[in-house]
């Protein structure tokens, strides 16, 4: 009783599951932010905090 549609839905998901699974066991995940980024946003975040702090001040 499954429509084209469901099998449509369910070979897409499976598809997507696939893809998933190969990109964590090939460590590949496109945009992912490592530790160098982090310190970057936090030493961006308090010059602007500083910056902003001594502007006002």
């Amino acid at each position: 009783m499954n429509s084209q549609a469901e099998n449509l839905r369910a070979q897409d998901l499976e598809r997507r599951i696939r893809v998933y699974e190969e990109m964590e066991q090939a460590n590949n995940w496109p945009g992912a932010l490592n530790a160098v980024d982090y310190f970057a946003i936090t030493l961006m975040t308090l010059v602007l905090v500083t910056g902003f702090y001594l502007w006002g001040y």
